[in-house]
């Protein structure tokens, strides 16, 4: 509820009604699982709301990375813990000014990550608060640059929404760096197929 009030007030103070927006871009995830929902959640009610609104899904790897925008970095990863000793992980490369992935993501361990990724190589995310990612030729950054921030949301969104990158509202959906637990449980007792 309030998220709900909060957005009411952000519109009140720009001067804006609902009916003027024509795009909402939301993290959608990897991250907490409340809170993905939430805000996924959000984000549709608006849509369905006012139909003229259309949603961007924005990778929240992405939004992370640029916080690293204005920082030298030849190789940059993002990192997200995935339980059970694994990381979710993204590269990612400078492209005509632009952050953009370099490889698809990927869950693995920390030794796998390191064997698949290149040096020089800077490291951020909250993964970094779970997982020792120290080693030769890794710099990680500071701990205030580990999670994503409206703005870099806003950058990644409004870049995606100029590519035509929109996501229909009942597409929307959640990104998750495994399976809940109670999937995971159910294929290990009866496999992944059943």
């Amino acid at each position: 509820m309030q998220l709900v009030a909060r957005l009411d007030a952000m519109l009140r103070d720009a001067d804006l009604r609902a009916e003027e927006l024509d795009e909402i871009y939301v993290s959608a995830g990897p991250g907490s699982f409340t809170g993905l929902r939430v805000g996924i959640t959000v984000a549709r009610t608006l849509a369905q709301a006012a139909p003229h609104l259309r949603c961007v899904a924005v990778p929240t790897a992405q939004a992370v990375a640029e916080n690293a925008r204005d920082l030298p970095w030849q190789r940059l990863g993002v990192v997200f813990d995935s339980k059970d000793d694994l990381v979710y992980a993204v590269q990612f490369a400078r492209r005509d000014g632009r952050i953009v992935p370099a490889a698809e993501p990927v869950v693995c361990t920390v030794a796998e990550f390191f064997a698949a990724t290149p040096r020089p190589l800077t490291l951020t995310g909250e993964g970094l608060g779970y997982h020792d990612l120290r080693g030769d030729g890794v710099t990680l950054l500071d701990v205030s640059l580990h999670l994503p921030t409206p703005e870099g949301v806003w950058r990644v969104g409004h870049r995606l929404a100029a590519e035509g990158q929109f996501t229909e509202y009942h597409h929307l959906l959640p990104l998750y760096t495994r399976h809940p637990e109670a999937v995971r449980l159910w294929e290990q007792r009866h496999g992944p197929n059943a």
